[in-house]
């Protein structure tokens, strides 16, 4: 867990210059995918709910020299979302080229034991949140010919003992992710799928989990950041998706699909 794993480079040129709305950015996941687009002198909006998310603009900016602004916003107000989005495009001539969707929560436990509020809120945030944000958004990603990356999780493919609810949403989103591919042809649509990462929750489990999950890997390591954010910004460029309507990408270091 504590080795650190070499950090490649890349540069999609046709990502130069281009808007990009990213939600969860505040920190973890959603702060390395901003960074990596970023890198690519991209145009950045970061949404989250948690105020931390204007340092992390700020730090970016100054880390790499391109326009970054922040909005306030919980993805289940469709409301908010509509007006995320219009203040995003609004500069820019109303362009918008890159949504990607990777706010999420966790609200554990057994599914006989799950209260209706915990379901709901992991369905509402991980699922229906990525579907206000495609809705309000189309019509310009569209005009675009852009790209709609939404962050599901290999759970979503192999079920977690306690995770009904974000299981079911995540694997949702896959099939969304695909739904919406075929209804916009003309948009890119990618399902990536992380495994294992490294992150604030992550670090908070118990060690003997820890080195289970690991095991599981045929890299026998934790996932980076990092390496989620260049499979996202991969997943965006032009480059090698020409005609690549959809996709699902794992992000998960060989993780058996097998199940449990």
């Amino acid at each position: 867990m504590t080795t650190e794993t070499p950090k490649p480079a890349a540069i999609f040129p046709d990502l130069e210059g281009k808007i990009v709305l990213i939600t969860g950015a505040g920190r973890g996941i959603g702060r390395a995918i901003a960074e990596e687009f970023a890198q690519q002198k991209s145009h950045l909006m970061l949404v989250d709910l948690d105020p931390r998310v204007e340092q992390t603009a700020a730090e970016i900016a100054s880390a790499y020299g391109t326009t970054v602004n922040f909005r306030l916003a919980s993805v289940t107000d469709s409301a908010r979302v509509k007006e995320v989005v219009e203040e995003t495009i609004e500069p820019y001539d109303k362009q918008l080229h890159v949504l990607v969707n990777n706010a999420g929560i966790t609200r554990d436990g057994i599914a006989m034991r799950m209260s209706d509020e915990d379901w709901n809120a992991v369905i509402a945030t991980n699922l229906t949140g990525a579907h206000n944000f495609c809705k309000a958004a189309i019509r310009y990603l569209r005009k675009a010919n852009g790209a709609v990356i939404n962050i599901s999780s290999i759970s979503g493919l192999i079920g977690n003992v306690g995770q009904t609810n974000y299981c079911a949403a995540k694997g949702g989103l896959i099939a969304y992710t695909k739904a919406l591919a075929a209804e916009y042809p003309g948009v890119r649509c990618t399902a990536i799928c992380p495994g294992f990462i490294k992150t604030d929750m992550t670090a908070r489990m118990p060690s003997d989990v820890l080195k289970f999950v690991v095991a599981r890997t045929k890299q026998r390591r934790a996932g980076e950041p990092w390496e989620v954010g260049q499979a996202v910004v991969r997943a965006a460029a032009a480059y090698g998706n020409s005609y690549s309507p959809c996709g699902v990408v794992l992000v998960a270091g060989g993780m058996e699909l097998g199940g449990g």
